[in-house]
């Protein structure tokens, strides 16, 4: 009598077990059970033996990851248990597989396995397409920002054109009218030819920005070429050096591209790193005549991009603009228009680069710009 209860019991629980294997195994999801201490696979289900093979019985992070030479660093099973030791609930998280590269969507959470200990059971489902769908539409909407910036920038930039033009080149004449009737002087003030060749390169170079301005807003295509950012930033120093003659801050260069170049416009290029530099320049200016640095860095990045940054001691990033310092016409100053970073940041991103700040640096600001190393 014991022994047909006993078969009607394993009888049971075989049945049981298939079926719950069978709803399982219909599951569109990788469905796992491991041990919690030794990371031993003690169940696979059909999904993920489908893509990972038999891997029952396998450790748990050498069978479904890779590279791997322990325990993953992003295991879940410290989320599993609570302080006295029981299950913790649902712990719920995404991860890109570095097996097959595809997302997932990770349920995990403590079970009680047939012999009393507790295992972790994962039920991830693929949400690869979501995610490629949800990166689609960030791009789309990053697309559509930078179109709405440059036809906001464009409409502006048509008027300040006509207005500037016209001055700037009635400036370069009388600089260099100037520059002659000081030269044919029999005793000529000192420096005097000097100071106004300078002042009549500024005007040039001032027309050059706006050219090239409307060209970049126009969409036309800039003067590519490949450029060494090391030798731009020297360049870009000099130019600004009556700026830091009258300023309270000293600027230093750390050149670390190694040599590799970026596909880019030099007068472009030059204008963010300008703009840039000034910014730090004028809030170091304007803290109350302290003295303050300024650092110019580049740096190779092991993904093939170039990393610029310009750091100072100053007084740091508004919090009051923090969040939207790189929109149109948005300042923290009593004089300028609030474009500077909002073009810099459109220049930026159209040779597949990108401008940020390091709004959590806790002394002065730190403004960056990465781009493609050109092959």
């Amino acid at each position: 009598m014991t022994k047909q209860v006993g078969d009607k019991e394993n009888a049971y629980a075989e049945e049981s077990y298939r079926s719950i294997a069978t709803i399982l195994n219909s599951l569109d999801a990788l469905v796992y059970v491991a041990d919690m201490q030794t990371y031993e696979l003690l169940f696979v289900y059909e999904y993920g033996r489908s893509i990972w093979g038999d891997i029952q019985g396998r450790t748990c992070w050498k069978a479904l990851q890779t590279d791997q030479d322990g325990p993953c660093p992003f295991c879940t099973n410290n989320h599993l248990l609570d302080e006295f030791g029981m299950p913790a609930g649902v712990h719920v998280w995404e991860f890109q597989n570095t097996v097959n590269q595809r997302w997932y969507h990770c349920r995990d959470q403590a079970i009680r396995w047939t012999d009393g200990r507790f295992v972790r059971l994962e039920i991830a489902s693929d949400i690869t397409e979501r995610k490629q769908a949800e990166e689609d539409a960030q791009r789309y909407l990053r697309d559509m920002a930078h179109v709405m910036r440059l036809s906001t920038m464009g409409e502006m930039a048509s008027g300040l054109a006509h207005e500037l033009n016209q001055p700037l080149a009635a400036l370069t004449s009388y600089c260099g009218t100037a520059t002659k009737l000081v030269k044919s002087l029999p005793s000529p003030p000192p420096q005097l030819g000097e100071i106004l060749e300078r002042a009549e390169e500024q005007a040039h170079r001032a027309s050059q920005i706006i050219r090239h301005l409307r060209a970049f807003l126009r969409k036309a295509d800039g003067q590519k070429e490949p450029l060494d950012l090391d030798r731009v930033i020297v360049g870009m120093i000099d130019f600004i050096s009556p700026e830091l003659k009258h300023g309270h801050a000293k600027i230093a260069h750390l050149p670390g591209a190694r040599g590799s170049k970026v596909m880019a416009d030099k007068v472009q290029i030059e204008q963010v790193l300008v703009n840039l530099v000034l910014n730090s320049l004028e809030a170091i200016n304007g803290s109350g005549g302290k003295a303050g640095n300024i650092i110019v860095q580049t740096r190779l990045l092991p993904n093939e991009m170039i990393e610029t940054t310009v750091a100072d001691d100053g007084p740091g990033i508004d919090a009051g603009i923090a969040d939207r310092m790189f929109d149109p016409f948005q300042t923290s100053k009593s004089s300028g228009m609030g474009m500077g970073l909002s073009i810099s940041r459109s220049i930026i991103e159209e040779y597949e680069g990108k401008l940020w700040a390091d709004v959590r640096r806790e002394n002065g600001a730190l403004f960056g710009f990465n781009l493609p190393v050109c092959k």
